[in-house]
This record gives structure tokens, sequence and C-alpha cells, in this order.
């Protein structure tokens, strides 16, 4: 009975001292050193307000992917961190990590592997929503819509590929040259990239909406901030069968293919991409 009593007092005490360690475990220490170690230099900063550990991993409340400038470059509602128990014993990093995470409405899925140091990303991110993203000033107007993309990075030497699909798409205009145009809307829109660097070469792009339908290729040169990065863009652009009248006007100062008055324009999209030039080609 005495036995009994002292094994029962000493199983009480054992799950005593699991819940204080659990509760006073500093896990926000722990994991900001650990991705300070596992982040290479010179690399955006990932900076959160609460971290907590539960059964199937880390969750991350409120996460920010910040730059060396300080600025925010992405942000995340919740971040589901798996890190490998494996990669944690051999040296601290916990590569590969398993990463889910919901931002912008939508749910991404990614897998980040290396060894001592990340150098691969591979991503899905379904159901994002355009107009929920921190607003990007692409031609001083105001994106929304669902979109699906895909991504392959490699951190060093950093190049990468992924596609990016857009439905239901709508950019409104809201200042600058093109606030005549109004709204436009994508039915569908796609585009395909490439990684090389400090550039990103748009290597197919298509557009079917109401009011225009566009294809093309092209480079963007990446700056800080994102609306401040280069353009140079070659578009081929023809009005819908039912375009207003100020988009249709639009494309008429653009010269016509030889022979072919109604034949999609092409131009070339210059300056940045908070404010575009369209030049003929």
């Amino acid at each position: 009975m005495v036995s009994r009593t002292r094994l029962g007092a000493a199983a009480g005490a054992a799950a005593l001292a699991a819940l204080f360690l659990f509760l006073l475990f500093p896990v926000d220490a722990v994991v900001r050193a650990v991705l300070a170690r596992a982040t290479p230099a010179g690399w955006p900063a990932i900076v959160f307000r609460r971290a907590a550990l539960r059964p199937t991993g880390l969750v991350l409340d409120d996460v920010t992917l910040r730059g060396r400038d300080g600025a925010a470059l992405a942000q995340a509602e919740r971040v589901h961190l798996r890190p490998s128990l494996r990669g944690l014993w051999r040296d601290g990093t916990g590569l590969p990590w398993h990463v889910e995470a919901v931002a912008c409405g939508g749910d991404g899925v990614a897998t980040v592997t290396g060894e001592r140091a990340p150098s691969a990303l591979v991503l899905t991110w379904h159901g994002v929503d355009l107009a929920a993203c921190p607003p990007l000033a692409l031609a001083a107007g105001a994106l929304a819509g669902r979109a699906t993309v895909t991504a392959r990075i490699q951190f060093a030497p950093l190049a990468g590929e992924g596609t990016v699909e857009v439905r239901a798409g709508e950019w409104r205009s809201t200042a600058g040259p093109l606030l005549a145009v109004g709204t436009l809307h994508a039915e569908r829109a796609s585009l395909g990239w490439r990684l090389l660097g400090d550039r990103v070469a748009l290597t197919s792009l298509e557009l079917h909406g109401p009011e225009v339908s566009a294809e093309g290729e092209g480079t963007v040169r990446l700056a800080a901030p994102l609306e401040a990065s280069g353009l140079e863009l070659r578009l081929a652009i023809a009005a819908a069968p039912d375009a207003p009248a100020q988009v249709r006007a639009l494309l008429g100062f653009l010269p016509a293919p030889p022979g072919d008055a109604a034949g999609p324009r092409r131009l070339l999209v210059a300056g940045t991409v908070a404010s575009p030039r369209l030049l003929p080609r």
C-alpha cells in the first residue's frame, strides 16, 4: 500500500514538473535562436509575435519577413513549422523544415531543405486573396482576385522558377495616366517566371478578360521597395469584342500591325512597377 502511495506521489510530482517545464520553457527565445542560426547572412529576418510548442511542431503567430532595411516583405497570420528531429539533433537547424502557413487568405505548404543552412525551397500557395495581401502599387492601381502560386527556389546562388495562376482577377486604376481606363478584369491569367539573381524573367504571360486579351514575355529587375523594380515587358494586346470605348481609344494610339487594322497592338512596357511607361514597338 505504501509503495503504491509513493508511486502515485512520484507520478504526480513528475507530471507537475513536466507541466511547469512546459509552461516555463522559453519557446520564443529558443525559436528565435534556431531561426537566427539557420538563416544565411544577409537574408531577410523572420519576426513573429508569439511562438507556441505543439505536439505536431511549432506555431508562430503574426509572422513578418523583414528585409535588411526593416521593411516588411511578406506577412502571414500563422505559420506551422515542423522541423526535423534528426536535423535538430545533428546541427541544431532542424532541416529539412515542413512549413504550413495561412497568409493573404490562402493556404501555403512548403519544404525547406539544406545542410547546416537552408539551400532550397519548394512552395505551393493556394487560394491567395490578392486584395488581402499587402498592397502593391501596380501602375497606381489596386489588385483583386484569387491566385495559385508555385515556386522552386535555390538560395545560393539565387535562382528559381515558378508559376502564378489568377482567376476572377481585377485591376482598378486609382491615379495616374491610366485613370480613365477604370477597371480591367481577367477571367483567367497566368505567367511563368524564372529567377536569376536580381532578375525575374517572365517566360510566358497570358491574360483573357472581357476588356482585353494579352500575351507576352519580358524581364523584371528587382529592387527595394518592390514597386521600384524595373520593367522591360514585350506585350501583344487586343481589345475584346465588347471592350469599353476608353480602352479602344487607348489602344488606338498604338500602331496597328501592317495590313491588319484590327490586329493586336504590340508595345513595350518600361519604367517601374509603380510607374510603367507604354511605348509602341
